[in-house]
């Protein structure tokens, strides 16, 4: 389901800039990712690009379609991201629409159907294709070989729940981790704009209201996110006590605040590929030098940190794809 977006450049305007479409799209994606592993992160995936859907199948065999928009490849090979909408492949024009609109925005980024391959890359063009189309959810998907073809997804399933004091805490603590966002103020606002957050602006910071309580971020001189303040209100006693250990992923203590190092460099992240989302309490920003990044592509395990995980099975996936070029 696509969510509300602010207008981006055409063709008959000023063609965005890369960057500027990652601060806008930095935090309402993570938000999406963790909604994603919250939903499917156990799941198996399949892919049919004739009909243009993605499917989920649960462990106890349950499933769940998606509409995919096919936006390109990361191949470790040739090094290079090559854009669906080169469909060297042959694939139908329906599932290529979002790589296309987002060409069609004079985006420099999205105009050279082969781009040299870097850590964070892929991730950054997937933002961009967000914040152009509005659609919020991706999924990075091995196709053999190393490389992976990125896919914007779109189900009522993905639609995200009413937003939330914890949630917003974890999704700006963590946001910053997950890829370099400059403008830190307008990654900030974009993000209030989209989730339908009323925000009042006071001396170096903004206040965002949220059904059960506020968030305060606070910027340093620089316009960064330095400190985020939580505040919840009161709310009625749960019917039952919750079970011993039960945990809420997003759990925070109220009036919290939470220091962010606002020198954070995604480049100092660990290779998102193969990072878990931490299930950390959203009062705490993780250490930059040491956290764990959500996977920006695929369902990531929620195991909580210190726990030795199991390994995990190797997702079913199908040899539909083959790279040119």
């Amino acid at each position: 389901m696509t969510e509300p977006q602010t207008a981006h450049g055409t063709a008959e305007q000023t063609a965005p800039a890369l960057q500027e479409l990652v601060d806008d799209a930095a935090f309402l994606s993570h938000e999406h990712q963790l909604h994603l592993v919250d939903r499917h992160g156990d799941d198996a995936w399949g892919a049919e690009m004739a009909t243009g859907t993605f499917t989920f199948t649960a462990p106890d065999g349950g499933t769940t379609t998606c509409r995919l928009q096919f936006l390109g490849t990361a191949a470790p090979g040739p090094g290079s991201w090559m854009w669906a909408w080169n469909n060297v492949n042959d694939f139908p024009d329906d599932v290529l629409r979002a790589a296309e609109k987002t060409r069609e925005t004079g985006l420099r980024e999205a105009t050279e159907a082969e781009l040299p391959l870097t850590d964070d890359l892929p991730y950054r063009l997937a933002l961009a294709a967000k914040a152009v189309t509005g659609t919020w959810t991706h999924y990075s998907a091995p196709v053999g070989g190393g490389t992976r073809a990125w896919f914007l997804l779109d189900a009522d399933d993905l639609a995200l729940p009413a937003p939330s004091v914890p949630r917003v805490v974890r999704v700006l603590s963590e946001g910053l981790l997950s890829v370099t966002v400059v403008d830190h103020r307008r990654a900030v606002a974009s993000y209030a704009v989209a989730r339908g957050l009323r925000t009042a602006q006071g001396d170096g910071a903004v206040e965002l209201a949220l059904p059960d309580g506020s968030v305060t971020v606070r910027f340093d001189e620089r316009g960064r996110i330095a400190g985020i303040a939580a505040t919840g209100r009161a709310v009625s006693a749960p019917a039952h006590d919750p079970e011993p250990g039960a945990a809420d992923p997003d759990a925070h203590a109220p009036g919290a605040d939470t220091a962010v190092d606002p020198d954070v460099d995604s480049a100092d992240v660990p290779d998102a590929d193969t990072a878990d989302v931490p299930d950390a309490d959203t009062a705490d920003v993780p250490d930059p030098d040491a956290a764990e990044v959500p996977e920006p592509g695929e369902p990531a395990s929620t195991e909580e940190p210190g726990l030795a995980a199991e390994p995990a099975q190797e997702p079913r996936r199908r040899s539909w794809f083959r790279r040119r070029g």
